[in-house]
């Protein structure tokens, strides 16, 4: 029988960094489930149209596997893809790790090792600590569940195009183009 042994914040932060990576939520050290194919294709896609559209705009930033700090319930993260508006951006975001400045957007795309329990669990962190859309990709049902907080999750497939508001202004994502990607 294993027990579990709580972790602290300190002690978390402590540890090296490994690959996979490690992610602390409620105490718990966790191995972040190891991307395929199929993951990463959607990631560089998603990170490759957001960049596009930043560019232009100006309006955020995109990054991927940034681990942040949600301090109030000692949670360290990494979304996939996470963006956040440049008017929270400040200097120490750019180079404390972890950023304690949370996504405006995360992304989450799943891979085959991601657990149901966990899961939820990561989205009612994510509603819970300021984050104002999550989406969930599933490559595998070729679907996009947007997460918002107070409000019940929408769930998406092609031919939507998906909006980033209240995020971003006029962002769109082609959810047909994404997920044809995995195909070319």
């Amino acid at each position: 029988m294993v027990l579990k042994t709580r972790t602290t914040l300190d002690e978390f932060l402590a540890l090296p960094e490994t690959k996979p990576y490690l992610e602390l939520m409620d105490g718990e050290v966790i191995e972040k489930a190891m991307p395929n194919r199929k993951h990463g294709t959607l990631v560089a896609f998603l990170v490759r149209i957001l960049g596009n559209y930043l560019e232009q705009t100006r309006e955020a930033r995109v990054k991927t596997e940034v681990r942040h700090l949600e301090d109030e319930e000692e949670w360290v993260f990494l979304p996939d893809v996470s963006v956040t508006l440049r008017t929270r951006i400040g200097p120490a975001s750019e180079t404390s790790d972890p950023v304690e400045v949370l996504p405006d957007l995360a992304i989450e795309v799943l891979s085959p090792e991601d657990r149901p329990g966990r899961l939820q669990r990561r989205i009612a962190h994510y509603m819970r600590s300021g984050v104002q859309v999550l989406w969930v990709v599933d490559p595998d049902s070729e679907t996009v569940t947007v997460w918002e907080p107070g409000k019940a999750p929408q769930e998406y497939q092609a031919p939507t195009k998906l909006t980033a508001t209240p995020v971003l202004a006029s962002f769109e994502l082609n959810i047909e183009a994404m997920f044809a990607s995995l195909r070319d």
